[in-house]
């Protein structure tokens, strides 16, 4: 864990060090992804019951299922049925392009400021509607008012500028247009996200903690993932790997277990 330590130490000292080494350390490791075809790097949701599945699924998503229900309990907090979306950091598509079959935009748009994420999207998913376009969040390239709603998923810790981000979230949506987030913070950065937030401009709709189904999902995946992980990376990057992305034993499950770290999803809504 003491790696895990120094990294989340230069990660935590300045907005330019942890805009800096998170996206050094994404494009390290993404050529490993790309041939391993890794399509989700979200953490998953899972039901909390006796059934972990929360939504009806294709053969060929079951393999998914818990990062997908994770894209599931957002998009479907509004219709988005022939609307124009937009996804920041999309990162590795799959998220995307789930949203587009079983939630039918008319356009899906997933931006990402990884050169390697957006080729790798390119490649992989194509379907009518479904693009992708490298951009950073907190310099959305688009002008005012271009979209209904904007989908957000495991990003904002990671910008450098999150009044920023939610700024231009602000200015390309259209008036009555969605913003929906899902992300963690530990309990200690919650009240300067509320601060973001409150100050942005968009209307809190509703607020939900999920760090119990989140956790679940982590304790379900745990030794797939970990076997993954494992397999694809060298052998320090998957160690380091194991902890950010949420394996059991990480500094995320430890967090959210002992309640030190929350796992939230937001509607926000531009009147």
């Amino acid at each position: 864990m003491k790696l895990v330590s120094i990294y989340q130490s230069f990660f935590d000292h300045s907005a330019f060090t942890r805009r800096t080494v998170s996206k050094q350390y994404y494009s390290l490791i993404s050529q490993f992804l790309d041939r391993a075809g890794f399509s989700f790097m979200n953490y998953g949701y899972a039901g909390l019951g006796a059934r972990l599945q929360t939504i009806a699924l294709d053969a060929r998503d079951e393999p998914h299922r818990l990062p997908i229900q994770l894209y599931h309990h957002l998009a479907s907090t509004v219709n988005l049925v022939g609307k124009d979306v937009l996804e920041v950091s999309c990162g590795r598509g799959g998220g995307a392009a789930f949203v587009k079959r079983y939630h039918r935009p008319s356009t899906l748009l997933g931006v990402d400021r990884t050169a390697q994420a957006v080729a790798y999207c390119r490649r992989r998913h194509h379907l009518p509607g479904l693009s992708f376009l490298q951009c950073d969040a907190e310099d959305i390239l688009f002008g005012d008012e271009c979209f209904d709603a904007v989908i957000n998923v495991e990003a904002s810790h990671l910008y450098g500028d999150v009044a920023a981000f939610l700024s231009e979230v602000r200015r390309v949506l259209r008036p009555g247009g969605h913003l929906l987030l899902a992300d963690k913070r530990t309990i200690d950065q919650m009240p300067l996200f509320r601060q973001q937030v409150a100050g942005s401009g968009l209307r809190l709709v509703n607020e939900h903690d999920i760090s119990a189904n989140v956790l679940r999902s982590i304790q379900v995946q745990r030794d797939d993932r970990e076997q993954a992980l494992r397999a694809m990376l060298p052998p320090i990057l998957s160690w380091l790997a194991i902890s950010v992305f949420g394996a059991g034993g990480s500094h995320l499950a430890d967090g959210l277990e002992n309640g030190s770290t929350v796992y939230f999803s937001l509607h926000l809504s531009k009147d």
